[in-house]
């Protein structure tokens, strides 16, 4: 074999090779960021580069619009969204994962317990900073978990006076979770034993 020949298969091998870890960077299994999200503590996780893991508050979805669990992958960002289905609200720094559900800032307060249309709500700060991470790095997404919606008021509840504020005071002390350094260290240990 000529040294032109060696050259040439080692280079097109060099290529194969280049597309094939471009690719699996792609993919959600290599991505640098891995977002996890516990629905039954309405808390999210986030570990980039391997770095110690961050945890915020969510809100998922509320009862009868429940966030899906499963595996998912990052399908579109858009920093400025306003959502076509809910009269033009705000969605900043959105993270799309499945049929027009996605990760986004919210101005509302009270996160922590399930409000959303099956998203998944962050204050607009974690948003930010979380859709920069994920836009220059990609994304895995766990979500797991059961939100527990038993408890929280409903619209129909809410409509009978004083029985919404009864309810929610009552979800309140029974959904309170414990503090986010126990969470922690729970996530470190059964990363661990990974």
């Amino acid at each position: 074999m000529s040294a032109f020949a060696f050259f040439a298969r080692r280079r097109a091998g060099l290529w194969a090779l280049l597309s094939l870890t471009a690719a699996a960077m792609a993919t959600p299994a290599a991505a640098r960021v891995e977002i996890a999200i516990d629905l039954s503590r309405q808390r999210m996780t986030v570990v980039k580069n391997h770095e110690r893991p961050v945890i915020w508050k969510i809100s998922s979805g509320r009862g009868g619009y429940e966030t899906p669990t499963g595996s998912f992958a990052v399908q579109r960002l858009d920093a400025d969204h306003l959502s076509d289905e809910y009269d033009g609200a705000p969605m900043p720094y959105a993270i799309f994962f499945s049929r027009g559900l996605a990760i986004h800032g919210t101005y509302e307060r009270g996160l922590g317990r399930p409000a959303s249309h099956g998203c998944v709500r962050l204050s607009v700060d974690h948003a930010r900073e979380l859709f920069s991470w994920v836009e220059q790095y990609g994304a895995s997404i766990e979500i797991s978990g059961f939100a527990g919606y038993s408890g929280y008021a409903s619209r129909a509840e809410e409509d009978e006076p004083g029985a919404a504020r009864v309810k929610r005071s009552r979800a309140r002390r029974r959904a309170t979770p414990e503090s986010d350094d126990d969470y922690l260290l729970e996530y470190e240990r059964i990363m661990r034993e990974r």
